[in-house]
């Protein structure tokens, strides 16, 4: 019989840090599309109903193992960059963001091509996806399409992996662009008029 975890003075968030951990452990050896809820019942010794009223389904297990894992990854970025500015901070971030979510082994299973394909367009809606990449590349989070057009850019190479040369030279394209539309953008005002002289 699954024991109850609310037994022996385990409490909820306890119950959920634990199934979201086996969840992880789970989706990085057999991937995401072959995770299922009776085998983590079986690895964590409890019930799908035990499972349901800690952690939620599997859809919601997915966003916390993801959440709960991109956390370390996005602070070991955020370190990487935290003493540069301006297009070397943009292009390290990029680079960085590559490297670090290749590197984790659960994250890489959200980046197989149809997982990857199929998450696109929430990634591209989402305000905190956004927020993040606006930050990380120092570009204005108040403009949306330099934020997407940086998201897009690093999920492109994430599905189309290239050498480190290329990718590096990738990234210095991306920030180029990205860089020079921003001091474009706000160094543009408009000539003023001079009205002393006399008009045609």
């Amino acid at each position: 019989m699954a024991q109850d975890w609310l037994v022996g003075g385990e409490r909820r968030d306890a119950a959920r840090e634990r199934l979201v951990a086996h969840a992880a452990a789970l989706i990085a050896r057999r991937g995401l599309d072959a995770f299922d809820l009776d085998e983590l019942g079986r690895r964590a010794h409890c019930s799908r109903a035990t499972i349901y009223r800690h952690a939620g389904g599997r859809a919601a297990l997915i966003e916390s193992v993801l959440a709960t894992t991109s956390s370390p990854v996005l602070a070991a970025i955020r370190t990487s960059i935290a003493d540069l500015t301006g297009p070397e901070r943009a292009r390290t971030a990029i680079i960085e963001t590559l490297r670090a979510l290749r590197g984790d082994r659960v994250i890489r299973q959200f980046l197989r091509p149809d997982n990857l394909i199929d998450a696109t367009p929430t990634v591209l809606s989402s305000p905190a996806v956004h927020a993040v990449a606006a930050d990380l590349v120092g570009v204005d989070p108040d403009d949306p399409a330099d934020a997407r057009f940086i998201i897009r850019s690093v999920l492109a190479m994430l599905l189309w992996p290239a050498e480190p040369d290329e990718e590096a030279r990738s990234a210095d394209s991306i920030v180029a662009g990205v860089l020079r539309t921003t001091a474009t953008s706000a160094g543009t005002t408009s000539t003023p008029t001079d009205d002393t002289g006399p008009h045609p």
